[in-house]
């Protein structure tokens, strides 16, 4: 029943601007022809699971089938598909639905007990398998698709069975994932937002890095001929597999799931497990996930990239784009396996996870000019804007923590003799003022290719004193009330404030208009 491979339940924004049903098979072809532009059902945290997920499924087909020309048409994807699964000619591995649980059915591996008697949980609508976890059902409510597709089933079980952490006990997460309240990032550059150019870049991609994996990863994918799509093989819920019977392509599932239809409405049963699918919690995730950055802890042990609750800040993002001692890019952000010369853009997601609790889903475009693209091509001219992006992450800290936090706790502490800095209240000033150095530090450190240093160095440190001479204005807005003292703390801000400044940053005062009578302390 809803067989992926023939019947049209997968619902996409075309081109022309009609939505369109198709088959999976169709959904390859759309987006070989560029004729898609949007999936209806699918929501912002499924993006890079759907995307991997196509992604992966094509060049494993590809693969296979010894790595023939693009298919444009549906019949063609069809033959590649169908050869991932050639055990199964009715294609009870596409079908969301199979009676006999002793086949498989889409991202649902066989039961070998046959029947779904340990399957004692029940799931009415697909957002309540999907990966969310919210406090207290406040942040976005579950069970809030009523009257469910069969696409919002389908990308509820691809973000479940491949992005899914630990979750309580016999609950285990993903294998491309580092601990077990980690993320699976998806972090790369592509072409346009278009999807179809995304899938193509990246395919193409996937396909030169496929050599490249067995000397990376010497202990793992030892098998001639990897198993790919784990949902094919059995799972009692007591066996881990081996990375080196799988594909180093291989489409995962964490979890014992089988749906089923009464009364033609879906709905999902899922069973624990006493082990996770498969035994690689000593790899920390680094098993060459084309879209996963590494990086080295404190004891220089190298993890794959967990997102925290900042998410994708300029910090981060400068080390993953720049590269540093701590990082290793992902794969998916060479730019060598594209022709384009113009501009690209930096791609970064992934939904940060705690104990219990999703700690929000996370974004991160940066555009890349072409001169950008080619500047960090160059080992040697990279590691120059590097030092450049440290130093400023540095100075941005410095105008943070020893110029506005100070000024404004001045101001809340109504002047004391001595600050209290444990004080949280100047935090939401603190949050805006590095929001705005956000927005603003790429573009101002892409204008250095075009600047002298000391230009360059002149322009920064005055934009970071423009917005912090900002957020003390709207600060005093705020915390000061009427009264006498009032004028006395703003003075006594001021005071901190500049005082400070030019202190950590003596260049401003000797800038030329960089200091009025009002800000002489």
């Amino acid at each position: 029943m809803y067989n992926l491979m023939t019947d049209p339940v997968i619902r996409v924004g075309t081109a022309t601007g009609a939505i369109e049903d198709r088959s999976l098979p169709g959904v390859l072809a759309g987006l070989v022809r560029d004729e898609i532009l949007s999936f209806s059902a699918l929501q912002p945290h499924q993006s890079h699971a759907w995307h991997a997920f196509l992604v992966q499924l094509a060049a494993m087909a590809l693969h296979q089938a010894e790595n023939p020309p693009l298919p444009g048409d549906e019949a063609g994807w069809q033959q590649l598909l169908r050869g991932l699964t050639p055990d199964w000619p009715n294609d009870e591995p596409w079908q969301l639905v199979v009676e006999d649980l002793q086949h498989p059915a889409f991202l649902q591996p066989p039961v070998p007990e046959g029947n779904l008697t340990g399957f004692n949980k029940h799931y009415a609508q697909p957002d309540q398998i999907d990966v969310l976890l919210t406090a207290k059902n406040h942040d976005l409510k579950t069970g809030r698709i009523q009257s469910p597709r069969p696409d919002h089933w389908i990308l509820a079980l691809v973000s479940l069975q491949t992005m899914e952490g630990y979750s309580g006990a016999l609950n285990y997460g993903i294998a491309r994932m580092n601990g077990a309240y980690g993320s699976r990032p998806g972090v790369g550059i592509r072409p346009n937002p278009l999807p179809g150019s995304h899938f193509r870049h990246d395919l193409a991609l996937l396909q030169r890095y496929r050599d490249q994996i067995p000397e990376e990863y010497p202990d793992l994918y030892r098998a001639p001929s990897g198993t790919a799509l784990l949902w094919l093989l059995p799972w009692d819920g007591q066996t881990s597999l081996s990375l080196e019977r799988l594909d180093p392509y291989f489409i995962e599932i964490c979890r014992r799931m089988r749906l089923t239809s009464r009364s033609a409405r879906l709905g999902a049963f899922k069973a624990t497990s006493e082990a996770a699918r498969i035994a690689a919690k000593e790899f920390n995730g680094v098993l060459g996930d084309p879209w996963t950055p590494l990086c080295a802890d404190t004891s220089l042990s190298v993890k794959s990239l967990s997102v925290k609750v900042k998410g994708f800040d300029y910090p981060l993002v400068a080390n993953l784009l720049l590269g540093s001692e701590e990082y290793r890019p992902a794969p998916a952000q060479s730019d060598r396996q594209t022709g384009s010369p113009g501009e690209m853009e930096f791609l970064a997601r992934a939904l940060s996870r705690g104990k219990g609790i999703t700690e929000g889903y996370h974004e991160r475009r940066v555009p890349l000019p072409a001169r950008v693209r080619a500047w960090i091509g160059q080992p040697e001219q990279r590691q120059s804007l590097a030092a450049v992006a440290k130093q400023r992450v540095e100075e941005c800290g410095v105008m943070d923590k020893k110029v506005l936090k100070p000024a404004i706790l001045t101001m809340i502490q109504e002047a004391p003799d001595k600050l209290n800095f444990q004080d949280r209240r100047a935090d939401p000033w603190l949050a805006r003022l590095n929001q705005q150095i956000d927005d603003a530090f790429f573009p101002a450190l892409w204008r250095t290719l075009d600047q002298s240093v000391e230009q360059a160095k002149q322009e920064w440190q005055a934009l970071l004193r423009t917005l912090a001479t900002a957020t003390l204005e709207e600060a005093k807005k705020s915390l000061i009330g009427g009264g006498a003292r009032r004028y006395k703390t703003f003075a006594a801000a001021d005071r901190t404030f500049y005082g400070s400044l030019y202190k950590q940053f003596p260049a401003l005062r000797n800038h030329a208009g960089a200091a009025t009578d009002e800000e002489n302390p």
